[in-house]
């Protein structure tokens, strides 16, 4: 018999119905939507390779900054792990190498 989930269990979290398995390429944008309307908000959860280079921006396209100097586009940030998105948002992922593999699970916040 499979154990009940219980909060006393640190950092489990239920497996998402709302996941997304992105594969990107040498600089090209992969584009994510964000389901629902703007009252809907949910936790998104990001989740890399150890060795993978991954630019995330929300609703803006994602630049990577040249080698030497230091970007700083809004909302578009290096590998973030748990973010709060709104339904309707467009999430755009970029690697520069030649690939990199990120899983993209939601978790509906109760407002």
């Amino acid at each position: 018999m499979t154990i009940q989930y219980n909060a006393n269990y640190i950092e489990t979290m239920p497996f998402s119905d709302t996941a997304f398995q992105v594969g990107c390429t040498v600089n090209s944008a992969q584009t994510v939507n964000i389901p629902g309307d703007d009252t809907m908000q949910y936790q998104a959860y990001f989740e890399y390779a150890s060795n993978s280079n991954v630019f995330v921006c929300k609703n803006g396209v994602p630049v990577i900054p040249a080698g030497g100097s230091v970007g700083s586009q809004p909302y578009n940030e290096y590998k973030p792990k748990k973010r709060y998105v709104r339904g309707g948002d467009v999430l755009q992922l970029i690697t520069p190498d030649a690939t990199a593999y990120v899983g993209v699970t939601l978790r509906q916040i109760q407002g």
